[in-house]
């Protein structure tokens, strides 16, 4: 079984494609879609249900917004599948590469990262002061792992490695955090194309960037106390 936890908020446009791309990508894979919504106000966790006669799809609606890295700690911990993936509902992760990575799993590789960073992947539509700071995010990261694009919102892993996941992160930059914790044999890194944001903005701004360096410390210091 295979496990889908897609976080949302304010997603109504667009987690109706989203789950027909999953189900058409995985086809006659068993597997379930969690939906896990933050209270959106545009109808999304509504839209998604209105589809659970047609797809697996488990809808989760959580009281107020918070936050991307919560909503995936909750859909894994509702998750039933052996193998739990987790993208994005705005389609700037597109469906199709969601076979791919169930494959590498499928062949003994305990995580698979859809990867911008790697031969073929690459990034549609950012600004290149964007582009600077994705880079120098994933940089910063090489002495936790050498995994290319380990900010990658979008990935499978077995259901066992995830559940041995120790960060206390509150689930921020799960990937990351997972990546660290190296409760891991195999990593594979799948290229795939970052499309541009078809709906909605961007949630990056100073404060995400001070968040995600003060995770850094934090799993820096962890790093240097288990050595």
């Amino acid at each position: 079984m295979i496990s889908v936890v897609v976080p949302t908020y304010q997603e109504g446009d667009t987690i109706q494609p989203l789950i027909r791309g999953i189900a058409a990508a995985l086809g006659t894979r068993p597997y379930e879609i969690i939906v896990v919504d933050d209270n959106s106000p545009d109808g999304t966790a509504d839209a998604a249900a209105s589809l659970a006669g047609s797809f697996p799809v488990k809808v989760l609606r959580r009281e107020g917004k918070q936050g991307r890295g919560s909503a995936i700690r909750c859909g894994f911990a509702h998750a039933v599948g052996t193998t739990v993936g987790v993208m994005d509902a705005d389609l700037q992760h597109p469906p199709a590469t969601a076979v791919a990575l169930v494959h590498e799993i499928e062949q003994g590789h305990d995580i698979a990262i859809a990867s911008r960073y790697v031969r073929g992947g690459g990034i549609a539509g950012w600004p290149w002061s964007r582009r600077l700071i994705s880079r120098g995010g994933s940089l910063l990261t090489r002495r936790l792992t050498s995994v290319r694009d380990s900010g990658s919102g979008y990935f499978f892993a077995r259901k066992a490695v995830i559940d041995k996941m120790q960060s206390h992160t509150k689930g921020y930059k799960t990937l990351l955090c997972l990546l660290a914790d190296g409760h891991y044999s195999s990593v594979k890194e799948i290229p795939y194309v970052f499309r541009p944001r078809q709906h909605g903005k961007s949630k990056l701004d100073t404060r995400e960037i001070l968040r995600y360096l003060q995770l850094l410390y934090r799993l820096h210091r962890q790093l240097l106390t288990r050595s």
